[in-house]
């Protein structure tokens, strides 16, 4: 069964001026054999403490579309598998191709660890469109 899913790669800078080097990847996907959710727009952060999180949208056959997060800790186990941060309501019903503009997560500057995302849902409140959910994630060591 076709579904998308989100992908990401590490690659390990160095100071001595050699390549950059892969070094870890991962997907967020559904494997679900019946009704799968699809993952689209995300956007990734990293804290200093090599924590990452990444913000996306989602939807499936029988859910409208709806704001995730997921993430991984530093010593690569998952942080979370894909978290809904705020479920669809509507059926995005576009004025133009605009979906996923503001897909933001950021680390937040005043302690370094908190990561920020911002993600868009569809909702009826605001007339058949989409919506915007901000959450902070603060995860542990």
């Amino acid at each position: 069964m076709n579904r998308s899913s989100i992908q990401w790669w590490k690659f390990q800078l160095h100071s001595t001026g050699t390549p950059l080097t892969y070094s870890a990847s991962g997907i967020v996907y559904d494997a679900s054999a019946s009704s799968p959710w699809w993952y689209y727009m995300p956007s990734l952060a990293v804290n200093w403490a090599n924590v990452m999180v990444v913000g996306f949208s989602g939807s499936s056959a029988s859910n409208y579309v709806s704001a995730f997060y997921s993430g991984l800790k530093a010593d690569g186990t998952p942080l979370a598998q894909p978290v809904l941060i705020q479920a669809g309501s509507a059926y995005y019903v576009p004025p133009s191709a605009r979906w996923g503009d503001y897909s933001f997560t950021s680390v937040d500057p005043s302690d370094n660890q908190t990561l920020w995302t911002v993600q868009s849902y569809a909702t009826s409140t605001s007339g058949y469109f989409w919506s915007d959910w901000i959450v902070s994630i603060r995860p542990g060591p």
